[in-house]
């Protein structure tokens, strides 16, 4: 089968929730009071990290990693009951958003129930005995794809999910699973809910050819897309690193992004992330508040979905542990800075970003990220001034009085020169782009 994007696709955002250190409590009842919150600053969905028991052998820290699993059909203890996650769901659904949980199929725990009753759905070394392909991950198992049952197993178990009314599913190290298993899967649980969104966590291409050069079977971004709706960022990850840190100009960043407009299909979807549970905080790589604030209009403008960690809205600069309780500290929660996000994601909603022909990112003499959607009728400009420049930046057959669309301050082109401003700007050019 082959994924089709729409243009309600084209404008979803996520909010990401570590369940064990979003709260003191750790629970789905504490994610659950925050619901009014996220829901207010305009998220279509809450995507939760794994939410299954944790195996105890081999176990990385004192609380032990949530993507090395033991059981798949139940819920970890510490989080709560499956009736609170079932309330969590409803929760959700009721502050008109969906839910996303994420799925870690490539492995086990080591002492996941099957490696008693199926120790064929495992990878085996040379030696006979089991192991896995990444050697630093020391505390799971590797499942065997080509094990007809444990397909049928797995498949059952999304199913399950979805019938319980999980909406989406993210897909840890998605390449690693072949492709043909995440098609059967996708079109089983189409079945049961045709609008379930599926984005997988697609590796960058050093990792492709390492495990390539080991014999490992691993799937490109252009595979994963016959099977999944949007993939992670990562085969330009280390461009973006290079930029959000000013290590390098904003050029091979930029050339990466237009690079993937003929590598993928048309209506390809990436996660535009700035930071995630296995990245650093955007705000550890400067403490320039209006820098980072047009990384993330960036973000949210840029061709792709939009995408928050939590703790991201309050300033964390430090990167929570996977193996321990390692809180989000909400002491600099930024009212503002929701409010922010709460606009961007009103503007992601408007016409133009289903309706677009195009996405361009400008090159332009500055070091600052020019986007612009060209339509039918009109052009869409994003300016995201995220090296805090002073001065005035051209841009072509644009002329006149405009109205930023996050404040609704005036943005002011004369002669083809628009005057940098240290917030980000997102206005519309009524005339369409030159053919």
């Amino acid at each position: 089968m082959s994924k089709r994007t729409t243009a309600k696709d084209r404008s979803l955002s996520l909010y990401q929730v570590f369940v064990r250190n979003y709260a003191p409590s750790g629970t789905f009842r504490e994610v659950e009071k925050d619901l009014d919150r996220i829901a207010a600053m305009g998220f279509d969905y809450l995507y939760l990290l794994p939410i299954h028991p944790i195996g105890v052998q081999q176990r990385k820290g004192d609380l032990g990693s949530p993507y090395a699993i033991s059981d798949y059909w139940a819920i970890n203890p510490e989080y709560g009951t499956l009736e609170e996650f079932k309330q969590l769901i409803q929760a959700t659904h009721d502050h008109h958003m969906k839910i996303m949980i994420d799925i870690v199929i490539n492995h086990t725990a080591y002492d996941h129930p099957f490696t008693q009753t199926h120790p064929e759905y495992y990878y085996h070394k040379p030696d006979g005995n089991f192991g896995n392909r990444v050697g630093d991950w020391t505390d799971i198992l590797d499942l065997n794809y080509s094990c007809e049952a444990l397909r049928e197993e797995m498949i059952n178990m999304l199913c399950y999910w979805a019938k319980l009314g999980v909406d989406g599913y993210r897909c840890d190290v998605a390449s690693l699973v072949p492709v043909s298993f995440w098609q059967q899967a996708a079109e089983a649980v189409a079945k049961i809910n045709p609008d379930h969104f599926w984005l997988a966590e697609s590796v960058e291409p050093e990792f492709i050819r390492a495990l390539r050069s080991e014999g490992f079977e691993v799937a490109t971004d252009s595979e994963l897309y016959t099977a999944f709706d949007c993939l992670y960022d990562y085969d330009i990850y280390d461009q973006f690193k290079a930029a959000v840190s000013e290590k390098s100009s904003l050029q091979p960043y930029k050339q990466a992004v237009r690079d993937q407009q003929w590598r993928y299909p048309a209506n390809f979807l990436k996660l535009r992330f700035l930071e995630n549970h296995d990245q650093p905080r955007i705000a550890s790589y400067t403490q320039d508040h209006d820098k980072i604030l047009n990384w993330v209009g960036y973000s949210f403008f840029a061709q792709g979905t939009a995408f928050v960690y939590a703790g991201q809205e309050a300033w964390n600069t430090h990167q929570p542990s996977l193996f321990t309780k390692d809180l989000v500290d909400w002491t600099q929660r930024d009212p503002a800075y929701e409010a922010l996000i709460h606009r961007l994601n009103e503007i992601r909603r408007m016409d133009f970003m289903g309706t677009y022909r195009q996405f361009v990112l400008h090159d332009n003499p500055q070091e600052v990220l020019v986007c612009e959607y060209q339509c039918e009728d009109s052009r869409v400009f994003g300016i995201f001034n995220v090296r805090g420049l002073e001065g005035e930046l051209p841009l072509t057959k644009v002329d006149g009085e405009f109205v930023n669309l996050i404040d609704n301050q005036p943005v002011i082109v004369e002669k083809g020169q628009l005057k940098l401003s240290r917030k980000p700007q997102i206005f519309v050019c009524s005339s369409p782009a030159a053919e």
